[in-house]
């Protein structure tokens, strides 16, 4: 089924070439603890090296998983560096819960903003990281993020999570502009709107709560977050809109193919630990639809596009740039939708192909082979863009090269 024996043994490669050694080398902030964030092009520091919790805690995921990766090479003192760093200077230890963005030595900026976005890495880096940090402790710390996402962020009428909240966990009004520097959150929304990104990070995270007792309550709460996303939110055809209204009615934008392809691999990992057909199903859909109306025509998938494909001018030059973790999403829901049993063998086989055909051309277009890392773009769009800022890090292509690892 399978005519590219090598593509395991490539994403191995391109895991220690363009993760793990330009990180141990780069990445480690040994002044004031985390990981530097701002490197340009050649992995040199250039910028404020302000921490965005984005980066902190999935920077502190990938060294989680590089440990069990690469077992006996000391990367788990890596896995205790950032959740030190999370757990001292990211968490607010009078109200609760993680601002969103600090300075390089964990001062709170943008007046202690929090979001739940980020908060669901967090929680998932402390799941990741707990083989490796004090018994218990890791656990501890997810559940300690999830208490926030429950108390502060859920939405105990609507479902799902959303909002944007002050130091003091207090919501910021519909409408209101945020303290950072163009007045919108984290995910570019303004306050009142929710949207798909944060609902994905969330079911990693319950998934991973779940894993242990996959029939208990949290495989229930990960399945009913899945229901509101599949059963509620997905359009015909495997359209999953990106931003919504309080009620989740839809609210006017495009479709984010790298959103879908995210989704569609969190599909197949509830899929995989409880006997969920419609999530396998639901996670062929969304595939289905970026492979025919999400692809560029100079190769790989653009970043947004309308419902029915790209259509000018209901998109624009924005839209139609080719972002480097949209082309690793959809490697490894590929991939995933390849190895599913459940699925039909002429559609196992043909996802194979797409995702073989993928993989020559993010090697081709993206890797960097004489800095090491992945390029944030084309090559030929901007060979000078950051290898690393706020909200560019390794995480991305680490869980899809791990899961590349055995795609033979």
């Amino acid at each position: 089924m399978h005519d590219r024996p090598s593509i395991a043994a490539e994403a191995s490669h391109a895991l220690r070439r363009h993760v793990v050694d330009p990180l141990l080398r780069h990445g480690i902030d040994t002044a004031y603890g985390g990981f530097l964030v701002d490197l340009d092009d050649r992995w040199q520091p250039d910028g404020p090296q302000d921490k965005s919790l984005e980066h902190a805690a999935r920077t502190t995921i990938v060294f989680a998983l590089l440990a069990g990766a690469f077992p006996g090479e000391g990367l788990e003192r890596l896995v205790r560096h950032g959740c030190d760093f999370l757990q001292q200077a990211m968490w607010d230890d009078v109200h609760g819960g993680f601002y969103a963005r600090v300075d390089r030595a964990g001062g709170a900026l943008w007046d202690g903003l929090k979001h739940p976005h980020g908060v669901t890495y967090a929680g998932r880096a402390f799941q990741l990281g707990a083989p490796f940090l004090q018994a218990g402790e890791g656990w501890r710390w997810a559940e300690r993020a999830q208490s926030w996402l429950d108390e502060v962020a859920r939405d105990r009428h609507h479902g799902g999570y959303w909002g944007s909240y002050r130091r003091d966990n207090t919501l910021y009004p519909d409408g209101a502009r945020l303290p950072t520097p163009d007045g919108r959150d984290v995910n570019g929304l303004v306050p009142g709107f929710k949207e798909i990104n944060t609902q994905g990070d969330a079911l990693e995270l319950l998934i991973g709560f779940a894993e242990p007792d996959p029939a208990g309550v949290w495989g229930e709460r990960a399945c009913a977050l899945a229901e509101l996303i599949g059963g509620r939110l997905m359009q015909p055809g495997g359209v999953l809109p990106f931003r919504y209204l309080q009620d989740w009615r839809c609210a006017p934008d495009l479709v984010r193919p790298g959103q879908s392809f995210q989704m569609a691999h969190r599909f197949l990992d509830l899929a995989a630990m409880l006997p969920l057909p419609a999530a396998v199903s639901r996670a062929a859909a969304l595939v289905d639809f970026c492979l025919t109306c999400g692809r560029h025509p100079a190769g790989g998938f653009c970043f947004a596009t309308t419902a029915d494909g790209r259509a000018w001018p209901a998109t624009g030059p924005a839209t139609d740039i080719r972002q480097w973790w949209v082309q690793i999403e959809a490697l490894h829901a590929l991939d995933g939708l390849a190895r599913r049993a459940a699925i039909d063998p002429d559609a196992r086989r043909r996802y194979r192909r797409e995702c073989d055909a993928l993989w020559d051309f993010v090697r081709e277009t993206f890797f960097d082979e004489q800095y090491g890392g992945i390029h944030a773009m084309p090559v030929e769009a901007d060979v000078r863009a950051p290898k690393s800022h706020c909200w560019k890090d390794c995480s991305h292509e680490t869980f899809a090269f791990v899961a590349l690892r055995n795609a033979d």
